[in-house]
This record gives structure tokens, C-alpha cells and sequence, in this order.
């Protein structure tokens, strides 16, 4: 029997090879590779690992540069600020907005809607309050505490 840990890891691996859209999908995924999942513990796991679905598809979380850049981007982020329920300021060094909103883009946050990117400041949108919250969140994971 394989532990929790090999489990994680295994459905880590196959949602980065794999596009699934659903949990059907990833349990036979996971039974190929000789992992037995019961549906309620998969959907614990998923929440434990905060994969997600983005564009009909699972995805890892991650900043939007997970593999080598992300030190530049948290170094170029200078703060970032709410503006009504709908919309997140993002203020960078010069130069960084435009290749860090299509890092965010990238990244498939659910929360976001769409970024709109000058030369040192970016506009995030989000739908509603609630998403605008969980937006902060993640913006705090990938580039630090910088809310103003």
C-alpha cells in the first residue's frame, strides 16, 4: 500500500502530464499508475494540494513564474492595492508589468479575470468581492505581503 505522500505525489505528476477535466478521469488515471482513490478522498486531496480547475482543466497552483523567474518578479513588484470590489492596482518597477501580467495570465488564477498592463502598473480584475479577496491571496503568495 502506497502512503499519503506517494498518493499526493502521484496525482501531482499526472495533473501536470495530463489536461483531466474531471475527477472520473484522474481516479483511472491514478489507478494506472496503481493508485486506488476512493472519490471523497481524492476531493481532500485536491484541496489539500489547491489544484484547481482553470479553463475546464485541473492545474497546480504556483506563482506565475513558478521555475526561474519568479525572484525577479517578486523583486520587481512594488505593492499592490484594491480600487472597489472589481479591481486589484498592481504597482511594479518599470519595465516588468507587461511580462509579469502574461506570467499571471499564464498562470490560470481563477479568481482573476484579466489583467490590463501598462509599463509599471497593472490592472487586475476580478468578478465580485469574494474572488477579489482570494486574488489578494494569491498575489501574497506569489510576490509577499505588499498590500498597501
Amino acid at each position: 500500500m502506497r502512503t499519503k505522500s506517494d498518493r499526493l505525489a502521484a496525482i501531482r505528476k499526472i495533473v501536470r502530464a495530463q489536461r483531466l477535466s474531471t475527477q472520473g478521469e484522474l481516479r483511472r488515471a491514478l489507478r494506472a499508475d496503481g493508485v486506488q482513490v476512493d472519490q471523497s478522498t481524492l476531493s481532500r486531496d485536491l484541496v489539500e494540494l489547491e489544484i484547481r480547475k482553470s479553463r475546464g482543466r485541473y492545474v497546480l497552483p504556483g506563482p506565475p513564474a513558478e521555475s526561474n523567474g519568479h525572484a525577479q518578479f517578486e523583486a520587481a513588484v512594488q505593492s499592490y492595492t484594491t480600487c472597489g470590489p472589481h479591481l486589484i492596482v498592481l504597482r511594479t518597477s518599470l519595465g516588468a508589468a507587461q511580462p509579469l501580467a502574461v506570467r499571471i495570465d499564464q498562470a490560470g488564477e481563477a479568481s482573476i479575470v484579466a489583467t490590463l498592463a501598462g509599463d509599471d502598473t497593472i490592472f487586475l480584475a476580478t468578478r465580485n468581492r469574494r474572488t477579489q479577496v482570494v486574488a489578494l491571496r494569491r498575489l501574497e503568495q506569489w510576490f509577499g505581503d505588499k498590500h498597501e
